[in-house]
């Protein structure tokens, strides 16, 4: 599948609600770091929003560049962003 692919299985954030620390429907989403930051991956993923909340304590700020349903989508789209193969 091609990040086109997956960019169009992407949801919006308003497509959920706050449930806790995550949000129900349960959602991936993948952030994108600031080119400052000194990581060797720029794009993350994990549960949204506590990966949010997480890599914005770590690095000082990230950004939401996609949000899924679906984990593997949110490792495939971080992967292709990386230019890794998931």
């Amino acid at each position: 599948m091609t990040a086109e692919d997956l960019a169009r299985r992407a949801i919006s954030p308003t497509d959920v609600r706050a449930d806790g620390t995550l949000t129900l429907t349960r959602s991936y989403g993948v952030y994108e770091l600031s080119p400052t930051a000194t990581a060797t991956r720029r794009f993350r993923l994990g549960n949204h929003p506590v990966r949010m909340l997480e890599l914005e304590r770590e690095f000082g700020s990230c950004k939401l560049v996609y949000l899924f349903l679906h984990r593997t989508d949110a490792v495939a789209m971080a992967a292709a962003l990386n230019g890794r193969v998931a």
